[in-house]
């Protein structure tokens, strides 16, 4: 029997998303860390965790009880962890830099600079989400080895 499309083990990563987390291994290796996996049981998270962060004043990562959305996600999921991060970042320009400049932002950012080089992390998730205004978001959903 087949996957469904949305199964984990058929996921893949757009573009853009790749491009981040292209971006994202060449900051760890520059500081001397591997490269993290590509974490496809996750990245329905990320993309959902994106998706929220459009047509909001704030970018936030709590849901509506105060908690951390991303890690009662992965919960939900049964997605284990020791550790685990989330990075966001929205956009209302949509353009060729773009994902460049994103990942500058988080690395001149202390609190996501020091998730995109935590040791401990082992794999990623990145989900983008676009609205039809333009306006884009990511989130990288950070998880260390179970």
């Amino acid at each position: 029997m087949a996957a469904p499309d949305d199964a984990p083990s058929t996921i893949s990563m757009l573009p853009g998303e790749q491009s981040l987390l292209d971006l994202t291994n060449s900051d760890r290796v520059a500081n001397g860390l591997p490269q993290l996996a590509f974490d496809p049981d996750a990245l329905p998270i990320a993309r959902a965790r994106a998706s929220s962060q459009l047509g909001t004043d704030r970018l936030t990562h709590y849901d509506q009880d105060s908690q951390l959305a991303f890690a009662r996600m992965l919960s939900d999921a049964s997605l284990e962890y020791q550790l685990a991060g989330e990075n966001l970042a929205r956009s209302s320009l949509n353009y060729d830099g773009l994902i460049k400049s994103i990942e500058l932002a988080l690395m001149n950012s202390p609190t996501h600079r020091s998730n995109i080089l935590e040791p401990k992390f082992t794999k990623v998730a990145i989900g983008a989400a676009l609205d039809p205004s333009g306006q884009i978001a990511f989130a990288e959903i950070f998880r260390s080895a179970e």
